[in-house]
């Protein structure tokens, strides 16, 4: 089953899915959830901006990195708030140094 997943977050890259990738950012597996958040950075799907923008604040902290470095790909520049906020109140050093990443490469608004 895993296989599976893996292969579906594969191809709605390919096709460019930001849907599906959505919908498997709340799977159990956190291989298919990190796999979901970077395949949204990849394909910048704007429709992952409010669900990444969420995941800021999920209880993992390699979800959290996955995240920041997503919303950075996607170029939302109004993402830049709150990866600042997130910023603000993260402990994991891993993820503020990617949450640091992310605020870098989002221009200004």
């Amino acid at each position: 089953m895993f296989g599976n997943k893996m292969h579906k977050v594969e191809k709605a890259i390919e096709k460019n899915k930001g849907d599906v990738l959505v919908g498997l950012l709340t799977d159990k597996d956190d291989s298919v959830r990190l796999a979901a958040i970077d395949g949204l950075g990849k394909t910048r799907s704007n429709e992952g901006t409010n669900p990444l923008i969420n995941l800021l604040h999920d209880p993992s902290a390699e979800v959290r990195k996955h995240a920041a470095s997503a919303l950075a790909a996607i170029g939302d520049v109004h993402a830049k708030a709150h990866i600042s906020h997130a910023l603000s109140v993260e402990k994991d050093a891993g993820a503020k140094s990617a949450m640091q990443a992310a605020l870098g490469q989002l221009k200004d608004y």
